[in-house]
């Protein structure tokens, strides 16, 4: 059956568009970092990084005193832990020897607004925020964990979940 000449006009063009977004993909892949070696190692250097916090004051981490930084990804234990974590750790939440570090990147940029923020500002000390996607990927935590990264000198020196109460107690 003959191939319409309309169809034959157009089959250089869907072949180069074909060809194009299969390279980008190509090239969005290997871009991307390979989760195996991008997570964070005791060892490694922690992540240095310009993040504001629920007041948009802008936080350097690690900061030249914090010696531990606590990794929430997960609205569960961030309301279950957290209340925990701020009547074991209290005043090093605010001096910044203890960061507490929350991901809400995930969280669609409406309800993160009119919900998790105003929450946010209701406490003490600083929560500093990774609101990009894929900013915290270095980051590794139990589902429904705060992840805890002690520090020395910037470095990670031990990492440990914190899933349950006497674990957020017992850290510190």
């Amino acid at each position: 059956m003959p191939v319409p000449r309309l169809l034959r006009l157009f089959t250089p063009l869907a072949t180069a568009c074909l060809s194009a977004s299969v390279g980008v993909v190509s090239i969005a892949a290997a871009q991307t970092p390979d989760s195996a070696t991008s997570t964070i190692q005791i060892g490694d250097p922690f992540p240095r990084w310009e993040l504001t916090d629920q007041h948009d004051q802008t936080h350097r981490l690690p900061g030249d005193t914090t010696q531990a930084i606590v990794f929430s990804s997960s609205k569960q234990a961030d309301e279950t832990l957290s209340p925990v974590l701020e009547s074991v750790v209290g005043d090093r939440l605010i001096s910044g020897e203890v960061i507490y570090l929350s991901d809400i990147s995930r969280m669609p940029g409406l309800i993160s607004r009119l919900f998790a923020l105003p929450s946010l500002r209701d406490r003490d000390y600083p929560v500093v925020l990774i609101r990009e996607e894929g900013v915290s990927a270095p980051l590794v935590t139990e589902t429904d964990c705060l992840a805890l990264y002690r520090l020395g000198q910037g470095t990670v020196v031990a990492r440990e979940d914190l899933c349950v109460e006497s674990d957020v107690t017992n850290a510190f």
